[in-house]
């Protein structure tokens, strides 16, 4: 296969699953499509393991996610930040709630196979890494095929909840939008006094100067100054942490506007392209032998990660943390998902229920914030609790 008939192939099931996506309208989110038909190519031989190496995507595919992240932080304003704590709190507990669940089924699956994939569903790949490499030095194959085949099918258990319940969300905040919009026709979504203020931003003065170039450039710089942070936390705070730490502050103080890299530079499409390429080679990797014994595994891991997850926040007063029960369910699902599968849901359910761009920013900031944060929130406490070194 040729370099560009792998991009081909690639870039053709990245558009059938936007095409889809819109058809339904979100209710089977691109990202589904996306990693089910990879996921089918793969088994059935139809493509080869390493397509994304042989499309030239896979050294250049890392960066991406960093260049994303730093997006992310310039939307995010600290008053609306400081506004998720029950955003984290609720995500903390749907990390609760797994971490009981497997407990209640060790005894069933066993202590090594909860501890390789236990981690997974909450760490995304930085998890998945972490312990493959962990069972394999122990000698655990099969622990080892566990980690990386729930991280190759646990997006196809979130993604459909998360979708679903995010686009009952929107509609309901769309509601409200439009109620006040009637009741103050000459308010936006954002009050005169606060654009008042941006106009005095630096990044508005110099406005001119934003161009594609200048704008891909301060970011590259803060994914660099990121990396170099990562290295002198040890670790401890992660670079994608830094990233998107970064990214909100000069947000803030005005050094460049929210999104600069989606409205400015045009580029955020292209970055959430690469990002997702380092999440499908995962798929390749589901050795179909040992598939009775780690899938019985991984459908108990996904049965008492979901099952408590509706159960607590359907039956119980959990979802009044947030106001809703299916804001709460699809914070909790975005445990599964991680970035940016949660960023592109909510952008995805933004489009869908939005009819003008002032109503889509609005969706995209009410619910992307929330769902983005969730996800950093159980990888965060993921990795604290990796750092411990069961194996």
């Amino acid at each position: 296969m040729t370099q560009y008939a792998a991009l081909f192939i690639i870039l053709l099931v990245f558009a059938a699953g936007d095409i889809i996506g819109t058809i339904t309208k979100a209710t089977i989110s691109t990202m589904f499509t996306i990693m089910l038909v990879f996921f089918a190519l793969f088994v059935t031989r139809t493509i080869p393991a390493d397509i994304c190496t042989t499309a030239g995507l896979t050294s250049v595919s890392a960066m991406g996610l960093q260049f994303l992240l730093v997006d992310m932080g310039s939307s995010v304003e600290m008053s609306l930040l400081r506004r998720e704590w029950r955003t984290v709190a609720t995500a903390s507990m749907s990390l609760g709630i797994t971490i009981i669940g497997c407990l209640i089924i060790m005894p069933i699956i066993g202590r090594d196979q909860v501890i390789a994939g236990a981690p997974v569903i909450t760490g995304g790949i930085v998890a998945t890494t972490t312990m493959v490499q962990a069972a394999e030095a122990k000698g655990l194959t099969t622990c080892a095929a566990l980690a990386t085949f729930i991280y190759a099918t646990q997006k196809f258990v979130g993604t459909l909840p998360a979708s679903s319940c995010g686009l009952k969300v929107a509609r309901n905040f769309l509601a409200e939008y439009r109620e006040n919009m009637k009741k103050n026709p000459f308010d936006s979504f954002e009050a005169e006094e606060t654009k008042a203020n941006k106009n005095n931003q630096f990044c508005v003065k110099y406005g001119k100067y934003y161009t594609n170039f200048v704008c891909l450039a301060i970011a590259a710089t803060v994914v660099f100054v990121a990396y170099l942070l990562g290295k002198a936390t040890n670790g401890w705070v992660s670079q994608s942490l830094w990233s998107m730490i970064i990214g909100i502050a000069l947000r803030n103080t005005g050094i460049i506007k929210g999104h600069f890299l989606r409205d400015q530079a045009k580029a955020v499409g292209f970055f959430s392209f690469l990002t997702m390429i380092t999440i499908i080679p995962s798929l390749a990797k589901v050795d179909l032998s040992t598939l009775p014994e780690i899938g019985f595994a991984a459908f108990l891991i996904f049965l008492v990660t979901t099952g408590g997850v509706l159960g607590v926040f359907l039956f119980t007063p959990a979802w009044k943390l947030v106001g809703s029960r299916q804001l709460a369910i699809g914070i909790s699902m975005c445990q599964m998902i991680g970035y940016p599968g949660t960023q592109l849901i909510a952008d995805e359910i933004a489009k869908t229920v939005g009819q003008t761009q002032e109503e889509q920013d609005y969706l995209s900031e009410k619910i992307g914030t929330a769902y983005v944060i969730s996800g950093f929130t159980t990888v965060t406490w993921a990795k604290t609790v990796m750092e411990l070194q069961f194996f």
